[in-house]
């Protein structure tokens, strides 16, 4: 019983009402990051929602965003499935509800030990303590020598310079040291205040003493009593969990709270997040993004596999029988050929974070474009091409062509 209510808890408002699809939408960011959000509770998607309007907005760190009473009004559910919401937004830094006769969900700058260490919890379910490799010290380190060269014609914002800095720093430290290079847990935070954060930070803990897909932690009781929790807290650390994809609670006897790997969605919308606290302008990021590209397929070209090659091919074959149709599903599959060459989830979600940001502001929201189509099939077909001639220089050249072609139309 306890198990199936963990399962259910917060669909008590029903299934996601029509605001989930609503203008706060960005169907292209999902299609360019390659996943919705894991979860399907209310609550994940309420934070979801206001994480998205407020990249839009430009991110206005100190407004009120809303009361508690008017939010839960607003997405039509109880005050319990919005207090999980707003839960998982404290989690992340991006909101915090302030109490008393001015308060409401305050808009908060993200904090960016607190998207360090949610980078650090999405490569480690992915990838368990075996975290960065030398191609993950190449690639970063060479878009750290071309974003210095490129100074002279532009200055990249201080915010993005930072996170790239902390993220090398990491990985050279993490090559010195092994585990101990791993950004440490609860940096971002000396002391949780609310019992839900506390809660989460126990079963972070928990998780991170193992990377084994489909563990089972345990049933609602069983991690209530392990905690010292009431339901209520637990509940919402879960919830946080669940937006971020690293567990889910899974209904059913013998069931309960099982580890995931972690979709990249929750982690991309939080970079994301940050990027607009810190005023990074989308030329910006589609600017690393372009060196990360370029050098990510300079190297699938010098060390694709004949299984790799195989797929290139396949995917070469779709975008031609595809014509100026391309659906973002086969865009994401041609994506997933080119850059899945190098396995390292940490350059996978700075690729993904980086091309999604200009999103956001483009004018082109739909991922089904039929103008978007054509650049992309035209521009993908000369990369991939490149790369199966195992031309690493041309497969450079033509990813940086496409991605200026694509940039100007976004």
């Amino acid at each position: 019983m306890a198990t199936a209510q963990l399962a259910r808890q917060s669909d008590v408002a029903g299934s996601i009402p029509s605001w989930a699809k609503s203008e706060r939408s960005n169907p292209l960011f999902h299609a360019i990051v390659g996943a919705k959000l894991s979860a399907n509770k209310a609550a994940c998607a309420i934070a979801a929602s206001i994480e998205a309007d407020l990249i839009a907005q430009g991110w206005p760190t100190g407004a009120i965003y809303g009361s508690e009473s008017r939010l839960a009004d607003q997405f039509g559910v109880c005050r319990i499935v919005l207090r999980e919401a707003v839960r998982i937004l404290e989690s992340r830094g991006t909101a915090g509800m302030r109490r008393g006769p001015h308060g409401g969900l305050v808009v908060l700058a993200p904090d960016l030990v607190a998207v360090l260490e949610a980078i650090h919890r999405y490569v480690t379910s992915h990838r368990g303590t075996d975290l960065q490799g030398a191609i993950c010290r190449e690639v970063l380190h060479a878009t750290r020598v071309r974003m210095d060269e490129g100074r002279s014609t532009a200055t990249l914002n201080a915010g993005m310079i930072e996170l790239l800095d902390c993220l090398r720093a990491a990985v050279d430290h993490y090559a010195r040291t092994g585990a101990d290079g791993r950004i440490p847990m609860g940096a971002a935070k000396e002391g949780a205040r609310s019992r839900a954060e506390q809660v989460f930070r126990m079963l972070i803990k928990d998780l991170g003493d193992t990377h084994a897909h489909a563990y089972r932690l345990g049933s609602e009781l069983d991690l209530c009593d392990r905690y010292s929790a009431d339901r209520s807290a637990l509940r919402q650390a879960v919830r946080v969990l669940e937006f971020e994809g690293i567990a889910a609670s899974v209904a059913g006897r013998g069931k309960g709270l099982v580890t995931r790997s972690a979709e990249p969605t929750a982690l991309c919308q939080l970079i994301n997040c940050y990027f607009a606290s810190v005023r990074v302008s989308p030329a910006d990021a589609m600017s690393v993004f372009k060196i990360l590209s370029v050098e990510v397929v300079s190297i699938a070209a010098r060390i694709a596999t004949e299984e790799q090659r195989r797929d290139l091919r396949e995917a070469q074959r779709i975008l031609s029988a595809s014509a100026d149709a391309v659906s973002a599903r086969v865009m994401q599959m041609a994506e997933d050929c080119q850059f899945a060459i190098v396995p390292e989830p940490l350059i996978d979600i700075l690729l993904r974070c980086t091309k999604g940001y200009s999103s956001w502001r483009s004018a082109i929201r739909d991922p089904d474009s039929q103008v978007l189509g054509v650049i992309y099939r035209a521009e993908t077909m000369r990369v991939i091409s490149a790369i199966l001639d195992r031309d690493p220089i041309t497969a450079a050249t033509a990813q940086a062509a496409k991605v200026d072609s694509l940039a100007a139309l976004i």
